[in-house]
């Protein structure tokens, strides 16, 4: 029996320490793609445009989020996140453009409306003729040549024209402007046209002369004046030899006539 002890086992070979296995965290890349996907089949039909905005901006963040992870080597599927970034971003334009699509289309469903509601109006209503206009014009006024008036016609308004063709007469118990008390003929002379100045110092001369008989009161003494309207050049060489003498009150319009107003 020997006294030596046993040899000593032979020591273990070294453990391998336990290391934790995580898997590619690649979710949110690829749900960012598919939603992109969908976003972009979606935002093709207008109508939808409002569902293509939620999948392209949710589609958007996931794919932001899933390239971070592939940045930080959590995730493996960097390029599918980038797809899915692309793609979302396509499905917000079409959201977009979907949006203008029909505001366009709504806001020319409300023009044809207003045309449709504008075209239901009667026949009666649109043939009908319009409303006369109120005739401010005074009652029994009519317009009359002045070569036709006659002693006792009063004038609307004062004549303006150089050369006068027709007035407005109204009934001398309304307001107006003059009255016509007398009607001469001025002497024929010579044929050819003497003038303005030589006929109007004519017809001064016999209107003055025919104005006490109707006003009852000589001019110089009156408060009313004159007016008198004689032939112009082309009516004297076709013989025309008449003036119309008119009175008037200076200080404005006169109601009833003034024969006889010794004023």
């Amino acid at each position: 029996m020997s006294d030596h002890p046993p040899p000593l086992p032979p020591p273990s070979p070294p453990q391998p320490e336990p290391v934790a296995y995580q898997a590619p965290r690649n979710g949110v890349g690829t749900t960012a793609l598919i939603l992109g996907i969908i976003g972009v089949l979606v935002g093709i039909i207008p109508l939808f445009f409002w569902v293509a905005g939620i999948l392209g901006v949710i589609g958007l963040v996931l794919g932001f989020v899933g390239r971070g992870r592939f940045e930080r080597s959590e995730a493996t599927n960097g390029t599918m996140a980038l797809w899915g970034i692309i793609t979302s971003l396509a499905a917000l334009v079409l959201s977009g453009v979907g949006l203008l699509i029909l505001v366009g289309v709504f806001a020319d469903q409300s023009e044809e409306a207003s045309v449709d509601t504008e075209s239901t109006v009667s026949p009666a209503a649109e043939t009908s003729s319009p409303a006369p206009q109120e005739d401010t014009s005074p009652s029994g006024a009519e317009d009359v040549y002045t070569a036709d008036l006659e002693v006792g016609d009063c004038l609307g308004e004062s004549p303006t024209a150089e050369e006068t063709f027709s007035v407005e007469t109204v009934p001398c118990s309304e307001p107006h402007s003059h009255e016509v008390f007398a009607s001469v003929n001025l002497p024929d002379g010579d044929e050819d046209f003497p003038g303005y100045q030589v006929i109007d110092e004519q017809a001064e001369e016999m209107c003055i002369a025919e104005f006490e008989g109707f006003v009852g009161l000589p001019y110089d003494q009156s408060a009313l004046e004159i007016r008198f309207m004689t032939p112009s050049e082309e009516s004297w060489l076709a013989g025309d030899r008449l003036v119309h003498c008119a009175v008037y009150d200076p200080a404005g319009d006169v109601s009833g006539s003034l024969r006889g107003a010794e004023r």
